[in-house]
């Protein structure tokens, strides 16, 4: 994956790159405005962030909102849950989808792809499609469902299917917290899984000829269940789901089952419904093997310390259990003085992505802190820098928050819930979405932040207008092997694009002849006129049409 880099791994090159490569936070969205078309966009978090057909698309919620019914207020104009959207990197955010006072929160928000009908029959076309999920508590008719939402991308419009459908409940109960598309190994049907809270898990089929294309089977797969769901992911071409402190496997064909593999009920005998056990399931490179492992984070009730455990496969259909980290003394390592009596995180998943500098594969997971000390900003006594982790292949973890130094008149950023690269074409920038409650009364505190990285210029400056050709940035930049030189020739000429050293001396020619008008990209793979790889540093490319000439700055990290 093309993903930005958040932060530099390597304290070293932070330091020796700061003046050359800049990095900048944006607020994307801050709740309590209205949109172009006069909505309302509040909420008191965000909950997902996804790009879908190059646009990006977040989850908005009410939850212990004071202005919201559910908590006491009289508002029933006030919508509990949004999706909202964002057309482009200049544009602003504008409701999608706003699903009235019977929902509380969209706690899915996520695109899948089906690539089989409900027989097995592969589509022509592959049919990829934005879900969300909400349940509705329904105060007025005592009647709670648990629903999912399809976009229809042409008319910019969503269909609700019921998943479920039952009496008024309590305790997260009807909470739906992940969907995957799986295809069974023995039936060949591709299946989405849906959490339905303590209901148990649901299954769908493509289905084209109906409203929203999913048909869903009227029982679940396995329920109900002790504890919530809250995570699903596919490891090693199986299926798992969490729930409280076991882990399940689908046992595949006709009529699915579903076996415990692995049980954590020996670190606690006590799982708060809330927080939830196992948190974050997610899939990753085994370290020592060619198979996949499973990661987590166990969080098993109200003075969670945000342990993090690996689950190796040991060929027997079981796993091996590894401890990794425990987060909470993460962060006390990371705020000098303080003692963390909480720690809450891996809202959704264990988040993957490939830092373009060092080109090494990294995790990201967003947490939530309480703190005892006080003596760093915070809201109601959590830790307000947004706080996420980094880890590495090597299991090293590094933390890092998304505004850097923060004060206390900061927008408070509480949680970091959600992260994804951004979708858009002359944009190179992460989205992250948060904010949790937790407990506390809030009002109009969801926010979106980006970092932007190397964002390319489109547009055309004084000296750009009156030459022949147009350059943008290299990307990606640092870079190690390799780079794209893209440009654009708006009179056909004869070009030259020419590598140079700090001092001057020239290293490569890339490019020396006639070229015609339109968009072009010419890449550099670090070495000189003799194949040779040079060492790592900072290099010029001076590109030559006409009179015209431009010159531009480059690293190359080694």
């Amino acid at each position: 994956m093309n993903l930005i880099k958040i932060v530099l791994s390597y304290i070293r090159v932070a330091i020796s790159f700061s003046c050359l490569y800049a990095q900048e936070w944006e607020e994307s969205f801050i709740a309590g405005n209205f949109d172009v078309n006069g909505e309302f966009m509040g909420g008191s978090e965000v909950l997902h962030i996804f790009p879908h057909k190059n646009k990006l698309f977040a989850s908005v919620g009410y939850w212990q909102d004071e202005n919201n019914i559910w908590y006491g207020g009289s508002d029933l104009n006030m919508g509990w849950s949004q999706i909202i959207c964002l057309d482009s990197e200049i544009d602003s955010w504008k409701v999608d989808l706003d699903m009235g006072y019977n929902y509380l929160r969209p706690e899915i928000l996520k695109q899948v792809i089906f690539t089989k009908d409900l027989n097995g029959t592969s589509l022509d076309v592959p049919d990829t499609l934005l879900i969300a999920g909400a349940y509705s508590p329904n105060y007025v008719t005592g009647i709670v469902s648990a629903d999912i939402f399809i976009r229809d991308d042409e008319a910019g419009s969503w269909s609700q299917i019921l998943v479920y459908e039952g009496s008024i409940s309590s305790d997260e109960s009807y909470s739906m917290r992940d969907i995957e598309i799986y295809t069974d190994q023995v039936t060949g049907i591709e299946n989405l899984i849906i959490s339905v809270g303590t209901q148990g898990i649901f299954s769908g089929k493509y289905n084209p000829n109906i409203d929203g294309k999913i048909e869903i089977g009227s029982v679940p797969e396995v329920g109900p269940l002790g504890v919530r769901s809250l995570g699903i992911t596919i490891a090693n071409n199986f299926l798992y789901f969490s729930s409280g402190s076991k882990l399940f496997k689908r046992e595949d064909g006709f009529d699915p089952s579903y076996e415990v593999v692995h049980n954590f009920n020996d670190l606690s005998s006590y799982i708060n419904p809330a927080v939830g056990g196992i948190r974050g399931l997610s899939t990753i490179s085994n370290p020592s093997g060619t198979d996949e492992s499973l990661i987590l984070m166990w969080c098993p009730d109200g003075q969670s310390k945000g342990t993090i455990f690996r689950l190796d496969p040991n060929g027997s259909q079981e796993f091996d259990r590894v401890y990794e980290t425990k987060t909470s003394l993460l962060v006390e390592d990371y705020l000098p003085g303080e003692t963390v009596n909480y720690i809450l995180g891996a809202y959704n998943e264990f988040y993957l992505f490939t830092d373009p500098v060092t080109d090494m594969d990294l995790t990201v997971i967003g947490i939530e802190s309480l703190l005892q000390e006080n003596i760093y900003p915070s809201w109601n006594s959590f830790y307000a820098g947004g706080i996420i982790i980094l880890r590495d292949n090597n299991g090293e973890y590094e933390l890092q928050e998304i505004n850097g130094e923060i004060d206390f008149d900061d927008n408070p950023l509480v949680s970091v819930r959600c992260f994804t690269e951004s979708p858009f074409e002359n944009e190179s920038a992460m989205y992250f979405g948060g904010f949790d409650p937790n407990g506390h009364t809030s009002t109009n505190n969801a926010w979106i932040y980006k970092k932007i990285w190397n964002t390319l210029d489109t547009g055309t400056n004084s000296s750009q207008a009156a030459s022949d050709f147009m350059v943008q940035d290299n990307y990606p930049n640092p870079f190690n092997p390799s780079t794209n030189i893209p440009y654009t020739i708006l009179i056909e000429n004869f070009i030259s694009i020419t590598i140079y050293d700090l001092n001057g001396i020239r290293i490569k020619s890339l490019i020396n002849k006639y070229s015609h008008a339109g968009n072009h990209t010419v890449k550099w793979n670090g070495k000189d006129e003799k194949g040779i790889f040079v060492s790592a540093g900072v290099y010029f490319y001076s590109i030559e049409a006409g009179n015209s000439r431009q010159t531009k700055k480059m690293i190359l990290l080694k």
